[in-house]
């Protein structure tokens, strides 16, 4: 009898070894299967300090318990690839017990224009990121001479940072409205 005890005491230990085990490679799964750049907290004007020139546009979005602040530059238009960056800053933040921090990630980009045929294209060339912000380059180009009023369309996935990992919130899109002209320049 006391044999059996014995064998049933370590059936119950290596099921409650492997019950542990198994939760700390859950949590550690859980922790690292997306990569995700956290951003400090920024007041908005801190966060335009850090961008370089001028800006052509700027927007704030929020989900679940952050907000951030949206800036796009891009210069005139010329004949060969053109660039535009978006800067991403986190300008507001609520943690609670559950929620430790959150953050986005970006997606990709949804370019739009006005122009009724293709005559715009546009394309993510770089990401990077940097300590106060994400830097999304965008390499477009134009197809004919005309006014045109084209939107990036940023797209980004809101994540919350828990105890059990990163949980998915929401995705969102950025509109970037800016006016250009591509072309000669009048006389």
């Amino acid at each position: 009898m006391n044999m059996i005890k014995m064998c049933q005491t370590g059936h119950k230990y290596i099921i409650l070894v492997s019950l542990v085990l198994g939760v700390l490679l859950l949590e550690t799964y859980a922790h690292t299967y997306i990569s995700i750049h956290q951003l400090p907290q920024l007041s908005e004007n801190e966060a335009l300090k850090l961008v370089p020139f001028y800006y052509n546009g700027s927007t704030t979005f929020h989900g679940s318990c952050g907000r951030w602040l949206a800036i796009w530059q891009g210069d005139k238009p010329k004949p060969s690839t053109n660039l535009a960056y978006i800067y991403l800053f986190k300008t507001e933040q609520n943690s609670s017990l559950l929620v430790q921090s959150t953050d986005v990630v970006v997606l990709g980009i949804e370019p739009m224009s006005n122009s009724s045929v293709s005559d715009f294209s546009a394309y993510i060339s770089n990401i990077f990121y940097e300590s106060e912000y994400i830097l999304v380059g965008i390499s477009y180009e134009f197809g004919s001479i005309g006014t045109y009023e084209i939107d990036f369309g940023l797209r980004v996935k809101v994540y919350d940072k828990t105890l059990l990992g990163f949980l998915p919130k929401e995705e969102i899109r950025i509109s970037t409205k800016i006016t250009y002209y591509y072309g000669p320049v009048p006389f």
